[in-house]
């Protein structure tokens, strides 16, 4: 049997147990992909592949921070404005790169990266501890924006409802557990790229844990990226090396054809210059059979030098390949390295979380006066229209979160 502390009555025990699950479930939501809203600061880059350098070219004069203006349009130079609320980063970054296509004529359309720097804020009124202006940031609800907030407001004219630090504690471990949860599928993604495998190996604390589905999907989408920009790569640079080698080859040949051309040049001036020593044969034909000698040497030269040019690119090539290679892990080493200290004070975050959540709910045994018992009702506010809200709705960038505490007879 469960055993409740001293002086809670049922009814303040069940509503300890409905905070709890609805907390939970918030962190339950699956993950979909972000809808980028107005006031979303953007970083662009676009980025072309010069396979005759080998290289990535940046196009600067593109790149940089942009802002999806009050219209949902981001202003983009050559292209103009481009509708970007609503549409995923990605999306965007398709659009800009086939409008750059078409308007500059371009065989192949640049790559275009484009990450939210930095989301449009939220706004949180009414009845809660600290109203005001947050950061945005994705998979947010209702119960993780008041969260952020300070929880509801507590003072003597509001009647409060005990298990209202639970909402205020639960929610803001709902987010720090889902940090972790990200933090970790991301570190799995940098040790599949460094073993060089296909799939993501999801960590034996995540396995089947409810949305993570949605986050491995996400970091799978950015692993098989990362994984056709490395064999782009490596093809660009291999083609080369076949380039290079059938380069030799036609060296080769024509070095080979150029032996033979000599052997007989030489046989010919040897004999007219002992005919031409008997008076036999002219000197300018002697003169003649040298030049021609002498030419047929500096071809075969050319033909050696080229050849051993050609050798020295091939080389070139392959040190770029390893260069690249290295300096791959190196990146994904360095970033593994930064994940892990974010997740050891994710680690530490959550600890010091449950421990105030578990003291909260030791203080959430008060009685709950029948007659005067406080409820929260809850809505948002986006593009000036009203809307009905619980606490696992979610919020976007933009929205107004408010809470009212209602008491019983209110409308």
């Amino acid at each position: 049997m469960i055993q409740r502390p001293k002086g809670i009555r049922p009814l303040a025990l069940s509503a300890i147990w409905l905070v709890v699950g609805l907390g939970a479930l918030g962190a339950a939501q699956a993950s979909e992909p972000y809808a980028l809203g107005i006031s979303d600061k953007l970083n662009i880059k676009v980025v072309q592949w010069k396979a005759a350098e080998s290289d990535f070219a940046e196009w600067t004069a593109l790149g940089g921070e942009y802002v999806i203006g009050a219209d949902g349009n981001v202003n983009f130079p050559v292209v103009g404005p481009t509708e970007g609320a609503g549409k995923t980063s990605a999306e965007l970054a398709t659009a800009l790169g086939s409008a750059l296509q078409q308007t500059l004529g371009l065989v192949t359309a640049p790559t275009v990266t484009v990450e939210v720097a930095e989301y449009g804020p939220i706004y949180v009124s009414g009845d809660v501890g600290s109203p005001g202006e947050y950061t945005f940031a994705p998979n947010l609800t209702v119960i993780k924006a008041l969260a952020l907030a300070g929880g509801e407001r507590r003072g003597s004219e509001a009647v409060a409802r005990p298990e209202r630090e639970m909402l205020t504690t639960t929610g803001a471990l709902d987010v720090l557990e889902d940090d972790y949860s990200r933090l970790m599928i991301r570190r799995a993604r940098l040790d599949a790229e460094l073993a060089g495998q296909d799939r993501i190996t999801v960590p034996a604390d995540l396995e089947g844990a409810t949305g993570i589905s949605g986050i491995v999907d996400a970091e799978t989408a950015i692993l098989n990226a990362q994984k056709r920009q490395v064999e782009f790569q490596s093809r660009s640079l291999a083609d080369q090396v076949e380039l290079l080698k059938k380069q030799i080859e036609g060296f080769q040949q024509k070095r080979a054809n150029t032996e033979k051309q000599l052997v007989t040049a030489r046989d010919q001036l040897d004999k007219i210059t002992a005919l031409s020593d008997d008076g036999l044969a002219l000197a300018s034909r002697v003169s003649s059979l040298q030049t021609n000698v002498a030419d047929l040497e500096a071809r075969l030269l050319d033909s050696q030098t080229a050849s051993l040019q050609a050798q020295q690119d091939i080389a070139a090539v392959e040190r770029e390949q390893s260069r690249l290679s290295e300096q791959r892990i190196a990146d994904l080493t360095l970033e593994r390295q930064t994940v892990d200290g974010q997740i050891g004070a994710s680690q530490l975050k959550i600890v010091t979380q449950k421990g105030l959540v578990q003291e909260a709910a030791l203080h959430t045994g008060a009685e709950v006066p029948g007659e005067t018992a406080a409820t929260y009702r809850y809505a948002i506010i986006r593009n000036g229209e009203e809307i009905a809200a619980d606490l696992n709705t979610p919020v976007a960038a933009g929205d107004v979160v408010v809470a009212r505490l209602m008491l019983v007879g209110d409308k």
